[in-house]
């Protein structure tokens, strides 16, 4: 008896196989090809809207108010908002009071600033450039660990498509910025790596340049403290394979580096300012307290009324950040949900604002949705293609100035 397709079903394969055919175009290429086509297109497609921004719409428009950190048109598109902060330390240093507006520069850790100073004694390049540098670097660098960290996570497939999604996220021309996120997404990675091979010291080096990045990255502790703990309960069982001395004295040191870089840095604020708090206690001239987690996010879903128009975004990016959550609780994939947990609460516990930009370093969450869309082609297409054009959009405000995510 022969079976004959029904013409619906060959409009549905067909269908899923061209679906399935721009999926692959997206992800197609393999290892690191993938990662430097993504690099490279994303990055150059955001210069040209930056470009055609400043040339086009800048003189008609009297919108924001842009920051000239350089003469190079180019690369005066990479500086805005808190980019004058980071440029400011890398020349000046800590201030010792807050300014006439009670803002100070203590609310800003000193790695990126630092290494961009360092890059201007070795080499004669202005701060600025050398940040644009750092960021760059950091970036390709960073999509190549997080290519690698979710092959060894999940496969081939999530691994292509959490590269492409974090080069077309909205607000990802941050990472080409003088800001930073690539920076930190970088150690984050890095040490999440490091970890899960076993390099104790290593991962605890790279926590602690974290730390020093962003006060966040002392969130690394979590998944350090769950691999040590696994490596440490053979212990118990007699005849498993038991940590030596010397790889036990590297997980305590390795833990203890995040925690002295912090404190090295307490106890600089506390002899330049006279607290060792400092750049805690300086959050409330940009309005930001600790409320509990999630507060500011169902206030605002409440009452959607009362949201800033800028922190739209960042409000949805909050709601998705906790499905995200949940769906990487139901992959039982317990250090990324700790890591991404502590990502994800400690900024919503001083509201929405700028949640778009800190989701952009919550690397377990580009995991999971990775995950999610990696085996729907159609959903991935489509996810790809959205974010893409509202990532475009959103460069076109960057250049103007105005405030979307920065």
């Amino acid at each position: 008896m022969r079976i004959v397709a029904s013409p619906g079903a060959h409009d549905r394969e067909a269908a899923s196989l061209t679906a399935r055919s721009r999926f692959h175009g997206i992800t197609g290429a393999l290892g690191a090809h993938a990662v430097f086509q993504s690099f490279l297109v994303s990055r150059l497609t955001l210069l040209m809207i930056g470009l055609l921004t400043q040339i086009h719409i800048r003189p008609i428009t009297t919108a924001g108010n842009p920051l000239r950190l350089s003469d190079t048109q180019a690369l005066n598109i990479w500086g805005a908002w808190d980019s004058g902060w980071y440029v400011d330390l890398a020349l000046n240093g800590y201030q010792r009071a807050p300014g006439a507006d009670g803002q100070a520069n203590w609310a800003f850790f000193p790695a990126f600033p630092a290494l961009a100073a360092g890059i201007e004694r070795l080499t004669g390049l202005a701060p600025f450039h050398a940040m644009i540098v750092i960021s760059n670097l950091s970036f390709l660098v960073a999509l190549l660990l997080i290519h690698r960290l979710a092959r060894a996570e999940f496969d081939r497939k999530t691994a292509d498509l959490a590269v492409v999604l974090l080069c077309v996220a909205p607000g990802s021309y941050i990472f080409s910025a003088a800001y930073t996120e690539a920076l930190f997404l970088v150690c984050v990675t890095g040490a999440l790596l490091l970890m899960r091979s076993r390099r104790w010291m290593a991962a605890g080096a790279v926590a602690a340049i974290a730390a020093l990045t962003r006060n966040l990255g002392i969130g690394l502790l979590l998944p350090y403290g769950w691999a040590a703990l696994e490596r440490l309960l053979p212990m118990l069982r007699p005849g498993a394979d038991r940590p030596g001395a010397g790889e036990l004295a590297r997980i305590g040191l390795g833990g203890l580096a995040p925690l002295a870089a912090l404190l090295g840095f307490m106890l600089y604020l506390q002899a330049r300012t006279g607290d060792a708090l400092a750049f805690l206690h300086i959050q409330k001239a940009w309005n930001r307290k600790f409320d509990i987690p999630f507060s500011a996010t169902l206030e605002s879903l409440l009452h959607p009324a009362g949201v800033h128009d800028a922190d739209l975004l960042s409000l949805a990016t909050a709601v998705l950040a906790i499905g995200l959550l949940i769906a990487l609780a139901a992959m039982r994939r317990w250090t990324l949900l700790a890591l991404g947990l502590f990502l994800t609460l400690v900024p919503l516990a001083t509201g929405v604002t700028s949640f778009a930009r800190y989701m952009l370093v919550i690397v377990p969450l580009w995991l999971a949705l990775a995950r999610i869309l990696a085996d729907r082609p159609r959903a991935a297409v489509a996810c790809v293609v959205v974010l893409a054009m509202l990532n475009g959009f959103m460069m076109v405000a960057w250049t103007l100035a105005l405030r979307i995510v920065a």
